[in-house]
């Protein structure tokens, strides 16, 4: 099996926020939480599917107040992967979500914030839910 970020790539949103390459980003962030699980773990493949829940948050610039910048983001999308280790290889579902603060941070917005999850299991409508809530737990930090 290959790698499928078509339920990523086939829409119309705004992943600047994610880099250039958005889907090595979203690799990257499930290959570093799975290892930092198990040292030896290596994704496989993975594939994400179903539609993405997206969250993009903003304000106006007071200098131009028909300007909006980004100043917060988030991604919800379903996957299914295969990782292996040392000891087993195993299929794993669920959502893996992003979410972003300051965005803006170039101008005059505080430092950027981002934190990943893998809710296992889960369901997408849940874990968009959730979504809304993390993307405003970075102002707590």
């Amino acid at each position: 099996m290959h790698d499928d970020f078509g339920a990523l790539t086939d829409r119309d949103h705004w992943l600047g926020w994610m880099g250039d390459e958005p889907t090595v980003a979203v690799r990257a962030a499930i290959a570093s939480m799975l290892s930092s699980q198990n040292a030896t773990a290596e994704l496989m493949w993975l594939r994400l599917v179903g539609e993405p829940y997206f969250l993009t948050g903003g304000r106006r610039l007071p200098e131009d107040p028909d300007r909006v910048v980004a100043t917060r983001a988030g991604l919800a999308v379903s996957f299914e992967l295969c990782v292996a280790s040392a000891d087993a290889v195993g299929e794993l579902r669920g959502v893996f979500s992003w979410v972003a603060a300051g965005l803006d941070e170039g101008l005059g917005g505080p430092a950027r914030r981002d934190r990943t999850y893998l809710d296992l299991d889960e369901e997408l409508a849940r874990a968009s839910e959730l979504l809304e809530e993390r993307v405003y737990e970075l102002d707590e930090e």
